[in-house]
């Protein structure tokens, strides 16, 4: 494609060419130093940091792509950034209504949290257009985003807020193209989004971004009115970011333009048989194939593999007629896997190796191993089989699709064993892993130092996850103590309340929340909890996971395990997470938001007990009552035809564990919690229900209140009876609810949680805005679709998702509650997030 570039532009100008109107801008004219106020330009704080968007030849080692001046931002953090809006003047004078086509190209260096580009409305016409800003609601119009931290999460921004995400990954400068059709959909406007990663002229359209529907109203005079369209508009969050060589292109079409739909291809196995491909074009045309590379060959749309790995790319074609315009080309890629070059990856965790497995008498005991496999998509575990003192067992899944393998076995004597499990994936790989331990009746108390000394912050990782070898047992530690130990690192603790987490991985491979802390006002302190009940859990390599939320230099963490010799009340027992999540307090829309569990209890169960921990969060003069941190609530639990309350407020001072004085307000009473503590948990008996069928329990929250600054509230007037009716940051609850069960008989149970089919762990929550998403099922191939939304059903982002960890950077959305709504076309499980 000819480079309408002019090298030598000092201010750009607006050229006719072929009948095409081309307006150009390259920054050339500027002087170095801030954007704002320079030329028309106009820059606001978007977020946070001190740096504004500059002119510059270089920032942060990187050139602008064509060695003159370019705009830069270079603030440092997620949550960094700047957005500047530019209109039409007399030496850059596009205008949107003049060309039912416009194609609008960019050159863009991508930086590490993110960035975008678009055009659209300055509503309040205060000089900018900032979409996403809380002060700029009716800003808006059409944007691209891209992000370096997370390729996953380029999307292009309809004008009514809702997203497509695609899959182009592009480090360095890349030339971006928007091609806005105004007439197609019968007005509502047609979007495509190419580019060109080496800036040599060769376009590359973005499957997901072809034809798309803008949802335009003509005459509407908002945002969803390109007649209103007044200005260019770009944002830089966090890293160092570039923009330069805007050009605007009003053409005529050769034809009716139309566009190529080209369905994703999955991943599939070398031995797969030949398939069909079904892109259609818009204009109804024949859709040409062609193979670009890869082991594949291609007849018509046919595909055949070629028995080979490696990665496909076939493209699509339509070449036009005397009505339609040559379509641009797209391309689809896939892998190829040949399931004889992946091995499981196979971890034995019970007993581990070179450890003991203590116990007064010969007792059966959990044998757990974790096997996993690359290409979940096209590979499986096919069995895996334990041998041991001559036997040969076969381990199961308990829990669907966690990777996580157990059975049982009693050994036969007190003496040295040696235990090799195999694991068994598609096409008959295999991978063994040989173990030795010692039964053992020489029992004596046990240390075991787990998180030693780890630095939680924003700049090492908020997010630690690790294993650690803990000792196999049966009835014999009556008590096991944790202690969770907090100092500051060398630039001092986060001066926050931050909530934190420690969870844990049972036999089934599910995540228990073992204790919940939130961190004390910039001080350090010492905690202890009894985690006895969670004794099936710390058994062999176990894997941990310890959270803390904080934006500061955070805190140090050690964690250390005592186990004390004797004899337990009951020799096994087993734990099931039976509630977890955040879930809103007062909304009017849905004041009982807990899932009402019906419980079976398994024929060897002798007692049992609910622990829950609840945290209340959200307060202020936008939570009625200062809910939930600061209001003293009653809950009910019921079982069956019994009730029981749950008196939701821990006194702060004196501080329950002691952690004292503090700075800030740590000595304010709070909703199950206290700065510088352990969350307090609530137990109940659950013991007289062991022998009953399809219990039923109940979490009811105190009825009498109710949200009046709850959006989701119809009697709230925003300046009358709430200052913002709007902001979302409501009262709301974090709740773990674990339910334990206890015999003298070993038993695994067996079962799928249908409300957690995904498995999905969405963490810290609340957040500041980076978020993270993730799933245990690590076997289970995950094409789902994830739509994050408000709780007035507005889309904020949407994206496929593999089940893979991803991190979500909402740090642009407004405090409050969200959904994030996983959805396989099958099944469909949604996720609250609070963002403060």
């Amino acid at each position: 494609m000819k480079n309408f570039y002019l090298s030598v532009l000092v201010v750009l100008c607006s050229i006719v060419l072929n009948a095409q109107i081309e307006h150009e801008y390259d920054f050339n004219s500027l002087t170095i130093g801030d954007l704002d106020g320079q030329d028309d330009w106009v820059t606001i704080l978007h977020t946070t940091g001190p740096v504004d968007i500059f002119i510059d030849l270089s920032a942060g080692g990187v050139v602008s792509p064509d060695g003159t001046q370019a705009a830069f931002y270079t603030g440092n953090g997620g949550g960094y950034g700047r957005t500047a809006t530019r209109k039409a003047t007399s030496n850059f004078n596009f205008d949107f209504t003049e060309a039912d086509i416009v194609e609008i190209e960019i050159d863009m260096h991508r930086n590490y949290w993110g960035m975008f580009f678009g055009v659209g409305f300055d509503a309040d016409g205060d000089g900018y257009i900032a979409p996403g800003l809380s002060s700029e609601p009716d800003d808006g119009g059409i944007h691209f985003n891209i992000s370096g931290v997370n390729p996953a999460n380029n999307k292009i921004v309809l004008p009514d807020g809702s997203t497509v995400s695609y899959t182009a990954d592009n480090s360095g400068w890349c030339r971006y193209k928007l091609v806005l059709d105004f007439t197609a959909n019968d007005g509502e406007g047609a979007v495509a989004l190419s580019f060109d990663p080496d800036i040599t002229g060769e376009w590359i359209a973005i499957p997901e971004v072809q034809g798309l529907n803008m949802g335009l109203t003509p005459g509407s005079g908002d945002k969803m009115d390109r007649a209103v369209w007044d200005g260019v508009f770009f944002h830089s969050q966090g890293g160092t970011g570039g923009f330069d060589n805007i050009l605007i292109r009003q053409t005529e079409s050769q034809g009716e333009l139309q566009y190529i739909e080209f369905p994703a291809i999955a991943n599939m196995l070398a031995t797969s048989p030949s398939f069909e491909l079904t892109a259609t074009a818009t204009s109804g045309l024949p859709v040409e194939y062609a193979i670009v590379g890869g082991p594949a060959t291609i007849d018509g749309a046919t595909v055949t593999l070629t028995s080979e790995a490696g990665f496909v790319t076939i493209s699509a074609n339509q070449p036009g007629d005397g009505t339609w315009a040559p379509a641009p080309e797209v391309t689809q890629s896939f892998e190829v896997v040949d399931a004889t070059a992946y091995i499981p990856d196979l971890t034995v965790r019970r007993p581990a190796d070179d450890t003991y497995a203590y116990m007064t008498e010969l007792s059966p005991i959990i044998i757990v191993a974790s096997a996993y496999i690359d290409h979940p998509e096209v590979l499986n575990i096919i069995g895996v089989t334990c041998l041991i003192d001559g036997q040969t067992i076969s381990l199961a899944e308990k829990s669907w699709n966690t990777g996580y393998y157990s059975a049982e076995w009693t050994p036969t004597e007190f003496k040295t064993y040696t235990m090799t499990i195999n694991a068994t994936s598609t096409g008959g790989m295999l991978s063994t892993e040989t173990v030795s331990f010692e039964v053992t009746d020489d029992i004596n108390d046990i240390t075991v130092h787990a998180f030693d000394m780890v630095h939680v912050s924003n700049t090492t990782t908020q997010d630690t996850i690790d294993n650690f070898v803990f000792p196999t047992y049966v009835g014999s530690f009556d008590e096991i103590m944790t202690y969770f130990n907090v100092t500051c690192p060398i630039l001092g603790c986060d001066p926050w309340d931050r909530v934190g987490r420690m969870e844990a991985k049972g036999p089934n491979g599910e995540w228990v929340e073992i204790l919940r802390y939130i961190t004390p006002y910039g001080v350090a302190c010492e905690h202890s909890i009894d985690a006895t009940d969670y004794a099936s859990i710390f058994q062999g390599l176990v894997e941990m996971r310890l959270n803390i939320g904080t934006s500061n230099d955070g805190f140090v963490v050690d964690v250390v395990f005592e186990f004390q010799e004797g004899t337990p009340d009951y020799k096994y027992s087993w734990v099931d997470v039976i509630w977890k999540g955040t879930f809103s307090f007062g909304d009017y829309a849905n004041l009982q938001p807990m899932d009402t569990i019906n419980w079976d209890y398994e024929p060897e169960a002798e007692a049992s007990k609910l622990k829950i921990l609840n945290s209340g969060h959200g307060w202020g003069n936008l939570n009625t009552g200062n809910a939930a941190e600061f209001y003293e609530a009653t809950h009910k639990i019921k079982v069956d035809d019994d009730e029981f309350d749950q008196h939701l407020w821990v006194i702060c001072n004196p501080n329950p564990d002691g952690c004292q004085p503090q700075n800030g307000t740590w000595y304010h009473n709070r909703a199950g919690w206290c700065p510088g503590s352990i969350s307090y948990v609530y137990e109940y008996d659950m013991t007289p229900y062991v022998n009953s069928s399809d219990v039923e329990i109940v979490y009811e929250f105190y009825p009498g209140y109710v949200d009046y600054c709850h959006p989701n509230h119809p009697d709230c007037v925003t300046g009358v009876t709430c200052s913002d009716c709007g902001s979302g940051f409501n009262p709301h609850y974090i709740i773990s609810g674990n339910l334990v069960t206890y015999s003298n008989s070993l038993y695994i149970p067996v079962g799928e949680k249908e409300n957690n089919y995904f498995g999905v762990s969405v963490y810290p929550n609340p957040s500041n805005g980076i978020v993270n998403l993730s799933s245990y099922r690590n076997n289970l191939s995950i094409n789902a679709v994830v739509r994050i939304t408000t709780l007035t059903s507005q889309v904020m982002e949407q994206f496929k998702w593999d089940g893979q960890n991803k991190t979500l950077d909402m740090t642009d959305f407004s405090k409050g509650v969200y959904l994030i709504t996983i959805n396989n076309g099958t099944y469909m499980q949604t996720e609250r997030i609070i963002l403060r």
